[in-house]
């Protein structure tokens, strides 16, 4: 038989937990053929010497909305093996969006997200208006690897409510427009929609968002389009406390359930606390009933840091209701405000209060990763509370000093959540969290977790022996292919895309901490990142796009097709 690539002495893991073998992998017309003793001739053969490969990851919780308008690879995602990812979670997007609303989008986007003003304004080019039409756009620019799109909530409100998507429910006229827009997008190959109905989710100036005014009447509206379709998902954001779930918020998420015909939900926030232990696993058996019906929590398998700037303190608005007037303000007003005792008080007693919920007192462990000042420079790699001991002054006073001290320049690197590797040992396994999280494309200059897969690979198969490879794999790729109904992604098998990641399994691997960063963003802007050792190759379709780390120019993505009755084998023992 005759193949476009033949793959030869491969260590096969196929996505579904079965043991690695030995074989050969034939693809034709960006499909797999055969598996195994396969023999013929092929335009091109690659002899991998017993490399390791697996299905593409598919990545269920990612922001690069408005970044794949000009990065067609999505190279901060696809160097570590990801072939596949959702977008439009938490309601956040580009589209649908009339010109005269591209600011306050951007506006959204650098508040909520932590992108760059500069970096959205040159990058993102607005050749499009409705949902089909931005989907079209991505189709005909070129993709390198594939999008699974989500509608975002907060736009699609906004394109038919203007100010008032902000302020109130839909009428019956606006409801039957959205749903329409909807159904639209649902057309063109959107598969489903995300939104945000968490408080201390906020936009431009501390605004709630749009989708988190969304009313009942207009929720049932929407997800009964998917029960139209017989297929989708629904990304909702609805925990007012990480870690924490309320007989409310899963009477909510069983209500969309229900609407909807009983489709994928997923949400956000099942993360180890420390000041909290026992919550993670107190809120999943919580969850349980509503784990059956195919609803479950989106878990990073990394310890989260975060570097938090204070020009745009979004982490500390989410707790400190004090720090949202700092949201989209000029440095010469933040300055006044960081200035202000009166305002210095209220910031401690809202850390005191919502901060407890959202991070606890963790930015007093905080350490200075960043100043702008020479004169600066003998605080970096120190702690906020080690500071304020040595000058005898309050954490909080010593952190505000510093930042004013250094025009406002000064970043911490904040240790949140997910720090004790004991506890993740076991989430990474647990079939009651769908591994993911990664927020690819948001928050450039504080964190990095795309290169989630190759830690999984590296740190937890290789090094920790905490997870089978054939269990990792299986995490990473056909569990979140069937919850999102990806119907032919997540698994090597004949008939099956041909997403595959190929690697080293001696050598793959991502940092823990990421310190490095590239100014490859639109305007010559920076970013963290990350690159991958040991990740030989990432095949898309059928088509090289990664070689050694290097990007093959290949554009040969997708906008990935869904199946029907999502949902329906989701829920897993």
């Amino acid at each position: 038989m005759s193949y476009d690539l033949l793959l030869k002495n491969a260590n096969i893991v196929d996505g579904l937990k079965n043991p690695p073998y030995r074989g050969n992998i034939g693809i034709r017309d960006g499909r797999i053929v055969e598996l195994g003793k396969v023999e013929g001739t092929a335009t091109r053969q690659m002899d991998l010497d017993g490399l390791v490969a697996a299905p593409g990851v598919v990545d269920v919780h990612t922001h690069y909305d408005a970044m794949v308008c000009w990065d067609a690879l999505l190279e901060s995602s696809s160097e570590h093996g990801t072939t596949t990812v959702v977008q439009g979670n938490c309601g956040i997007g580009v589209a649908p969006c009339k010109p005269e609303d591209h600011e306050l989008t951007i506006q959204d986007l650098v508040t909520l997200e932590g992108m760059s003003y500069d970096a959205l304004s040159k990058g993102i080019g607005w050749e499009f208006e409705t949902f089909p039409e931005y989907l079209g756009f991505l189709r005909r620019r070129g993709l390198g690897i594939n999008i699974a799109p989500l509608v975002p909530l907060s736009p699609l409100r906004r394109y038919t409510m203007g100010d008032a998507a902000y302020e109130r429910g839909a009428n019956q006229a606006e409801r039957e427009e959205m749903t329409r827009n909807l159904r639209a997008a649902m057309e063109a190959g959107a598969i489903g929609f995300g939104a945000s109905f968490a408080k201390h989710q906020v936009g431009y100036k501390g605004r709630p968002l749009a989708s988190s005014k969304a009313d009942k009447d207009e929720l049932i509206a929407y997800a009964g389009v998917l029960r139209e379709f017989g297929r989708g998902a629904i990304q909702a954001h609805v925990q007012g406390q990480a870690s924490h779930i309320s007989d409310d918020e899963m009477e909510f998420l069983e209500m969309l359930s229900n609407a909807s015909g009983g489709k994928s939900i997923t949400y956000s926030g099942a993360i180890y606390r420390p000041d909290q232990p026992e919550a993670l696993e107190n809120m999943l058996q919580r969850a349980e009933r509503i784990r059956l019906r195919s609803i479950l929590p989106q878990s990073p398998l990394r310890p989260i840091e975060t570097e938090q700037n204070f020009r745009s303190p979004y982490l500390l608005s989410g707790g400190a209701e004090a720090f949202k007037q700092l949201l989209n303000t000029p440095p010469e007003e933040q300055k006044r405000i960081y200035a202000d005792p009166a305002w210095r008080a209220q910031a401690v007693a809202d850390l005191a209060d919502g901060g407890k919920r959202r991070f606890g007192e963790v930015w007093k462990d905080a350490v200075v990763s960043y100043v702008g000042h020479e004169e600066m420079k003998r605080y970096v790699g120190r702690k906020i509370r080690e500071i304020a001991a040595e000058r005898g002054r309050p954490d909080f006073d010593t952190m505000i000093d510093l930042v004013l001290e250094d025009d406002l320049d000064l970043r911490i690197l904040v240790g949140l959540r997910n720090n004790d590797l004991n506890q993740l040992r076991g989430h990474i396994k647990d079939p009651r969290l769908m591994i993911g999280l990664s927020d690819g494309g948001a928050h450039a200059t504080q964190k990095f977790e795309s290169g989630y897969p190759t830690y999984m690979l590296g740190h937890w198969v290789r090094d920790e022996k905490a997870i089978t490879l054939e269990h990792a794999v299986a995490r990473m790729t056909s569990e979140p292919a069937d919850f999102f109904g990806l119907k032919d992604r997540g698994r090597l098998a004949p008939g099956m895309a041909a997403d595959l990641m190929i690697f080293d399994l001696a050598t793959v691997g991502s940092p823990k901490r990421v310190d490095d960063f590239r100014n490859d963003l639109p305007g010559g802007n920076p970013r963290k990142f990350a690159s991958p050792t040991g990740m030989a190759y990432v095949v898309v379709n059928g088509q090289v796009v990664i070689d050694h780390n290097k990007p093959t120019g290949t554009l040969s993505g997708r906008i990935a097709e869904q199946a029907t009755s999502t949902g329906a084998t989701a829920a897993r023992a």
